[in-house]
């Protein structure tokens, strides 16, 4: 290494990674003149003029994220090979911080499945991507945040007026406008079909937007409006019956889906739902266990106890509606022994569901557990590049 000479002045400079060579603009990497490649001075001693290039001992394959970060003008993944804590010393290192905003378009962490779209992805260009980062990245800006603020205030107050609405309002007919509530309720509604086709709209791909089931949810809250809305023309003409009209009273009930939307502003209810995913084999197994020991002890106690006076126990299935309910140490009192026989049975049954229930439980926990550290990990501060 020769860090004396001077470096050239290239619009091109080639960059040595452990013995894997990458080509990029000098522009590219000045966007961001605090970090190790983006800052000529700090960048000078790694020069080697015999080779014409520079020349780090670093991880190669993190680099592909460091150099996309350059290129993408701050957005940045994790490489799904690469362990995250050996990713972060690589961002020490480059000097580049994963908390604070940088370049043109702002700081974006993205999975590895995003960044293998994103060079082809936003058909409007910055545009588009502005909007998909605002809507979908509520810690990306401060409208970010308020945007992401109102959503949750209108959701309570959607699932507020639901429950307000159902004292003393039995007979209301669907489509009826004349109430304080469907004014609540209209507003709500309209607030979240803006939400939801606006992040149509700039969704990258639309097709992976329509598999995402918290789409899906926020279809599902706004369906019963629109459906009652259009009923409720049918029925002032008294074209449709009260046969067909019961049906869509019941799509009322979808209505409560609008408080799944919350799900999409906690990380820590998304990291559940990604935590009870991983372990589907173990509440499988759970399942198993579970009526296993429903139809052995509901068939036990039915053969003990329905020769009994005024017994409950008529059948074997009325005997499982038991064991449910003894397994799950609920103890409703609707259906108890009364035999001797029984009430040892019944313990046995207790004792056991507790132990065998459980034990798929430990590793649900332990994924959890493990999945939470994760989340909760301090804050990095902005790394500081040593010469």
């Amino acid at each position: 290494m020769d860090t004396d000479e001077d470096e050239p002045n290239f619009d091109t400079i080639t960059i040595n990674v452990s013995g894997k060579r990458f080509e990029t603009c000098v522009k590219t990497l000045e966007r961001f003149p605090e970090t190790r490649l983006g800052n000529p001075m700090l960048r000078k001693k790694y020069y080697n003029i015999t080779r014409k290039e520079y020349f780090f001992d670093r991880n190669q394959e993190a680099f592909h994220a460091i150099l996309y970060y350059y290129q993408s003008r701050g957005s940045l993944y994790i490489p799904p090979a690469i362990q995250e804590q050996v990713f972060y010393q690589e961002l020490d290192f480059w000097g580049i911080s994963p908390e604070q905003p940088k370049g043109e378009n702002g700081f974006t962490l993205m999975d590895d499945q995003d960044h293998q779209k994103q060079p082809h992805e936003f058909r409007w260009g910055k545009l588009q991507k502005t909007m998909y980062v605002f809507l979908n990245k509520p810690k990306s800006s401060f409208g970010a945040r308020i945007w992401a603020s109102v959503d949750i205030f209108v959701i309570l107050c959607s699932v507020i007026n639901l429950v307000v609405e159902s004292y003393g309002n039995k007979n209301r007919s669907p489509g009826d406008t004349a109430t304080p509530y469907f004014a609540v309720d209209a507003t709500c509604v309209t607030f979240f079909s803006i939400d939801i086709v606006l992040r149509c709209m700039v969704a990258p791909d639309i097709g992976r937007f329509f598999r995402k089931p918290l789409n899906w949810f926020d279809f599902l809250a706004i369906m019963p409006f629109y459906l009652e809305l259009s009923l409720g023309g049918f029925m002032r003409t008294g074209s449709m019956n009260n046969n067909i009209i019961m049906p869509f009273k019941i799509l009322r009930i979808f209505r409560i889906t609008r408080v799944l939307k919350l799900i999409r502003h906690s990380g820590r209810l998304i990291l559940m739902i990604q935590v009870l995913l991983d372990c589907v084999y173990e509440l499988a197994m759970l399942l198993v266990i579970w009526l296993m020991g429903v139809f052995i002890f509901g068939t036990i106690m039915f053969y003990i106890e329905h020769e009994q006076d005024d017994t409950e126990f008529k059948s074997i299935m009325h005997s499982c509606w038991w064991s449910v309910v003894s397994m799950s140490t609920v103890g409703y009192g609707d259906m108890y022994p009364k035999t001797a026989l029984g009430k040892v049975v019944t313990s046995v049954l207790v004792f056991c569901s507790m132990v065998f229930l459980a034990l798929p439980m430990t590793i649900i926990v332990s994924k959890f557990n493990k999945a939470f550290e994760t989340l909760k990990k301090p804050r990095r501060k902005n790394p500081k590049i040593k010469n």
